[in-house]
């Protein structure tokens, strides 16, 4: 049986494409090599050795330098540029070096949790973080001390008034003059302060200084300027400048703040690819946005409802700073630091804890600085001035104290008492201990006594002050007792009838008058020590409850346009509001009624006395609008619209 003719494999044809293919291995091979020779990092280690070894200094190996930290996820090869941290330093190179001094070893924690940028990459663009699709730029020279923002989340933060007196002191008495030369101050914040250091400097004698007690007071300021010392002073700069804008009313930084806005806590790692840059004038990068956005929210955000930031260029360059710093990492629990740890396992605040700096920080972003105050263009709502002195003077501390806690649920004003990230009671009491100390003072007894009664100037201030809620006579009325009744009188010496005056009484239509000087305050205690008996007892009378019918008639008239049908808010308050009606007291709403806000952002009259538009409130007109008001309560669940904005109400 013949066999089958083999097939042709057409060797010749095979041999020949092997050939080829062989040649074009062996050209890849010598392009790769040639190309590996020309790289950026070898051409640079070449540099660098020749330079070496003309100074006399050993050369390195010529290869990939590199810093592996697998519990940190750090692979970093900066090395391979940035040869003053793999080798001896050389002047005259940025390159060659060496990395300013630092608290950590940058050889050990590598160069991109600090610097951002790609560690893993080895050309200048790509390591960088210049290249499309990486979403995390290194920062610039400039922003490099907001990289400690990736591990040190919580550095504490004293009152920047304190701070800045510490420092004064500081440089009064040249403490630099030693410690520039020995135990540097820079990062004394982080290494820790010695409880007994003015102890020990007491009576030191070293060359020529001597040092000299310090006043007691300036002690604390020291102290706080001290903790400030933590080795990145622009950061420390920008988180005072972020805290006292009032930032934290509206967003959440850290665990702490409101909700009304985004929450802040690592925006500074926000992907590059998730900022809309095509209203960014400047440079398009996502720093540059959120430069702009602080002096033109609306611009770049068109449904935000951020009010622009009264800031100049440089402080909108500090923000965008500390927004750059806010990029905490997640970290092994063995190498938190020490400030973090404070935070996370014992509840230690990162931001000042005394009344004004957590005003600041919470408050004056709605309220103003000095709570008088604002109006917010993106929000047709009016922020109430909270420091003023009318609302001051009828505001108690019970008030105060709930409208911060309890907050106007359903508006923009937050339950700080009981929401998460909100404050801590301590912090809510000194709170209420700073807004009364914005209260003005009142003049002092002595000055009062020494005085002279002026009659017709007392009879004119009673009438216009008193007799809208105690009656023509001081007769009593449904909302106030009668102040010329016998048991009343006998017993009210000049120095209470002046108390009640600068005081008021709490809970009750009486507010304090702080706005009288000596004389018009000692015209009308001689007033309402000369008022007539009536027949009347003080201590029987109680206040009477109003016709809520006729109330609802008055509101119609002259309240809705200000506070909505049925209180439910406007560009005034909302008056039915469960938060505020369990915060206000019957005398508050009447005197409220009586004195208006004058110098409110929104004037609200006085209905004590006629206007050009209003006339004068009765008494009893004022009891029958307080037993309408209080028959406004709504049920629990009840909707309280925030003033209406279209689009998306979250800052950008």
């Amino acid at each position: 049986m013949e066999r089958p003719p083999a097939p042709d494999l057409h060797l010749g044809a095979l041999l020949r494409a092997f050939a080829v293919l062989s040649m074009v291995l062996l050209v890849s091979l010598v392009v790769a090599a040639r190309v590996s020779r020309q790289t950026e990092w070898r051409a640079i280690q070449e540099r660098y050795n020749a330079r070496a070894t003309a100074a006399g200094k050993a050369p390195i190996p010529v290869g990939i330098q590199q810093t592996w930290r697998p519990e940190l996820g750090i692979t970093d090869r900066c090395g391979s540029c940035h040869l003053g941290m793999v080798g001896a330093p050389l002047e005259g190179d940025a390159l060659f070096a060496a990395h300013p001094p630092v608290v950590h070893a940058p050889r050990e924690l590598g160069c991109t949790v600090c610097h951002g940028g790609q560690g893993r990459a080895t050309t200048r663009e790509a390591a960088h973080g210049n290249v499309r699709f990486w979403d995390e730029p290194m920062l610039a020279r400039a922003d490099f001390q907001a990289g400690c923002g990736s591990c040190h989340t919580h550095v504490r933060l004293p009152a920047p008034a304190l701070a800045a007196r510490g420092a004064k002191v500081v440089e009064e008495q040249q403490c630099g003059a030693c410690h520039q030369a020995t135990r540097r101050l820079d990062t004394v914040g982080l290494r820790g302060i010695t409880p007994d250091w003015h102890e020990r400097h007491i009576g030191l004698v070293e060359g020529e200084f001597g040092f000299a007690p310090l006043p007691d007071e300036d002690l604390p300021a020291v102290d706080a300027f001290l903790a400030t010392r933590v080795g990145a002073p622009r950061l420390v700069e920008a988180r005072l400048l972020m805290e006292s804008l009032g930032c934290r009313g509206c967003h959440r930084i850290g665990g702490a703040g409101g909700e009304e806005g985004p929450d802040l806590s690592s925006v500074g790692r926000k992907p590059a690819g998730d900022y809309d840059l095509t209203e960014v004038r400047g440079p398009r990068t996502p720093r540059q946005y959120l430069y702009e956005h602080f002096l033109e929210p609306g611009r770049l955000a068109r449904n935000s409802r951020m009010p622009a930031p009264a800031v100049t260029p440089h402080q909108a360059d500090l923000l965008t700073f500390a927004m750059l710093a806010l990029r905490t990492r997640p970290l092994p629990e063995a190498l938190l630091p020490r400030d973090r740890v404070r935070a996370v396992k014992l509840g230690e605040r990162d931001f000042p804890t005394d009344g004004e700096s957590l005003f600041r920080s919470f408050c004056s972003g709605c309220h103003g600085a000095q709570g008088e105050g604002r109006t917010w263009a993106p929000v047709p709502a009016v922020m109430p001035g909270i420091g003023r002195a009318e609302f001051l003077a009828l505001a108690d501390d019970t008030f105060i104290r709930k409208a911060i806690t309890d907050g106007r649920p359903g508006r923009m004003m937050p339950a700080w008492g009981s929401m998460e990230g909100g404050l801590r009671r301590a912090e809510i009491d000194a709170l209420v201990t700073y807004v009364r100390t914005l209260q003005p003072a009142a003049v002092a007894y002595d000055a009062v006594l020494a005085a002279a009664p002026d009659p017709a100037l007392g009879r004119e201030e009673f009438a216009r002050s008193c007799v809208p809620c105690h009656g023509e006579h001081g007769e009593g009325s449904p909302i106030a007792p009668p102040l010329a009744a016998p048991d009343n009188q006998a017993v009210r010496s000049d120095n209470a009838i002046y108390g009640t005056l600068v005081n008021g009484v709490a809970g009750t239509a009486m507010g304090a008058f702080r706005q009288f000087n000596a004389v018009t305050l000692s015209s009308l205690v001689a007033t309402v020590r000369a008022l007539p008996p009536v027949a009347a007892s003080r201590t029987a009378w109680k206040p009477a409850r109003g016709d809520a019918a006729a109330g609802a008639a008055l509101f119609g008239k002259h309240c809705g346009t200000c506070h909505g049908d049925n209180a439910v808010g406007k560009e005034g308050p909302a008056l039915s509001h469960p938060a505020f009606q369990a915060a206000a007291s019957d005398g508050y709403l009447a005197a409220t009624v009586i004195r208006g806000r004058p110098q409110a952002a929104k004037a609200m009259p006085g209905f004590g006395q006629a206007g050009p538009d209003h006339a004068r409130l009765s008494p009893d007109d004022v009891a029958a609008l307080v037993a309408f008001l209080r028959g406004l309560v709504a049920p629990a669940g009840t909707e309280h619209p925030a003033p209406a904005q279209a689009g998306d109400t979250r800052l950008p």
